[in-house]
């Protein structure tokens, strides 16, 4: 239920901010990393509970950044002509770029654990390894998108050798999925109902979501869009 509500609100946002997040977009490049920087160094004890609880559930737990992971994903399969489609998508990349910021905080912070527990005298359970291995691979992705979702690498790359490389997108959201269904699935064989509804709501939106993509790539093939054309305004050298 945290995710959803938290989705909501951070659609709602996007639409709010539009023009801020394209004529500033530091701005919030800088904000998502003092949200890092606060979970890492644990500053959020110093806060009124609310507002504690409220870093927790969105940095700690990974969930604004995954919302807007979401937005991103998404913007890309609504209909060209659309409306909504023309008021989002010229900030696609600064979204992304946010997101990336956001998450790497969340997978910094249970990097360490992952590590301690692979040092520790106990037993290290299967599911503890592959989470690990899943998101070391995660960071390295979040690395490469995030960095070529920058105007500066643009430039040094042609339009078509961009989308090439964007197709990392997709195994990033599988090995999301994937990562948070190794997590949660011990809760679920407990009988935790939120840990179920965390991963049915996960389902809706990654399979939705796999639906959409390629109906979206059906309807551009028969409209023979250009696509190299429709990100080419970015700042590409071609």
């Amino acid at each position: 239920m945290e995710l959803v509500i938290t989705l909501i609100v951070t659609i709602a946002l996007t639409l709010a901010l539009r023009e801020p997040i394209r004529k500033a977009p530091w701005v919030f490049y800088l904000i998502a990393l003092a949200l890092d920087v606060m979970l890492l160094l644990g500053l959020s004890s110093n806060l009124p509970a609310f507002w504690r609880d409220l870093l927790v559930v969105t940095m700690r737990k990974g969930a604004l950044g995954v919302a807007l992971f979401a937005v991103v994903m998404w913007i890309g399969v609504l209909p060209r002509d659309g409306k909504l489609s023309k008021w989002l998508r010229p900030i696609r990349a600064e979204l992304s770029i946010i997101a990336c910021i956001l998450i790497a905080g969340h997978m910094a912070t249970y990097l360490g654990v992952y590590i301690s527990r692979l040092f520790s005298p106990a037993p290290i359970k299967a599911q503890v390894t592959a989470a690990l291995i899943i998101a070391l691979l995660l960071l390295l992705l979040i690395l490469v998108l995030g960095i070529t979702s920058f105007r500066f690498a643009k430039r040094r790359m042609s339009a078509k050798n961009w989308r090439k490389l964007q197709k990392l997108a997709y195994v990033f959201y599988g090995l999301v999925f994937i990562h948070v269904m190794l997590m949660l699935a011990p809760s679920i064989f407990q009988g935790s109902k939120a840990a179920l509804v965390t991963v049915i709501v996960y389902a809706v939106i990654f399979g939705g979501y796999i639906i959409a993509r390629i109906w979206r790539a059906v309807i551009d093939k028969r409209d023979q869009v250009d696509l190299d054309a429709s990100v080419r305004e970015q700042g590409f050298e071609n």
